[in-house]
């Protein structure tokens, strides 16, 4: 069961020691409860340790809640605030909604209803943690779903590169995709247009049967499903810079 922690931020003891024998932590799932009596300490104590809720008076010796929530929304926004104050002016409510506080509450207010509170916060917390946590899974999911997907595809054209009508849409048709979806994915995957890749591959193990084999230019243009020789001299040369026979005899 997830545990929150709770920091309690008020300059008078009692009000701090009210909440903490008044407020039925366990049944809330609480974990922590910390306490302190001023702004800068409520900083430091949040850098210290991992604070869900915090719970905030506003008029405090050198600086007040404020202040405190204004360093919260830029440095630790994942903290939910809310404020708990003798003071009902208007204008510290308008500031209180504007930094995006959960609630703002007057003392002395029952423990029941500031217990209801923190419930509504922690209910809130864990459905924003559960949705990002299904978002990242998601992802990672289809991530490794292109990969695979990208790994089949580079499988089919090392087994299938003396054909010479492979082409995308082929391709597509064997992975059960769209010739869209696999371009797009597989050039994300890669850097590599899928026309391009295939043109790579034949390439690679052209130079491989020039230097290891003593096949005719003709019958390794077959092998590397280009079937007119000479348009693979053309685009040998292209790649390579050289043409097929001058990289066999640069190579023997």
């Amino acid at each position: 069961m997830r545990k929150f922690n709770v920091l309690i931020v008020d300059d008078d003891e009692l009000a701090i020691l009210g909440l903490e024998e008044g407020i039925d932590w366990e049944s809330l799932e609480i974990g922590k409860v910390y306490k302190c009596h001023s702004k800068d300490t409520a900083i430091r104590m949040m850098k210290m340790y991992p604070v869900d809720i915090l719970i905030t008076d506003i008029e405090m010796p050198n600086g007040n809640g404020l202040e405190l929530i204004r360093w919260v929304r830029e440095f630790a926004p994942k903290v939910r605030a809310v404020f708990y104050t003798g003071h009902a002016e208007f204008t510290y409510a308008q500031e209180a909604l504007r930094f995006g506080v959960e609630d703002y509450v007057l003392k002395p207010i029952p423990y029941e209803e500031l217990e209801a509170i923190l419930l509504r916060i922690e209910k809130k917390i864990l459905l924003e943690e559960k949705t990002i946590s299904l978002s990242e899974f998601a992802e990672a999911d289809a991530e490794e779903t292109t990969e695979e997907l990208v790994a089949q595809v580079k499988k089919l054209i090392a087994e299938n590169l003396s054909a010479p009508n492979l082409q995308r849409d082929e391709l597509a048709a064997m992975v059960h995709v769209s010739p869209g979806y696999l371009g797009r994915i597989f050039k994300k995957e890669t850097g590599l247009a899928l026309t391009d890749y295939i043109t790579k591959r034949r390439i690679a193990v052209a130079k491989q049967l020039l230097t290891k084999t003593s096949l005719s230019i003709t019958g390794i243009s077959e092998r590397v499903g280009i079937s007119y020789s000479s348009y693979f001299t053309k685009l040998f040369k292209e790649q390579v810079g050289l043409t097929p026979q001058e990289f066999r005899q640069r190579n023997k």
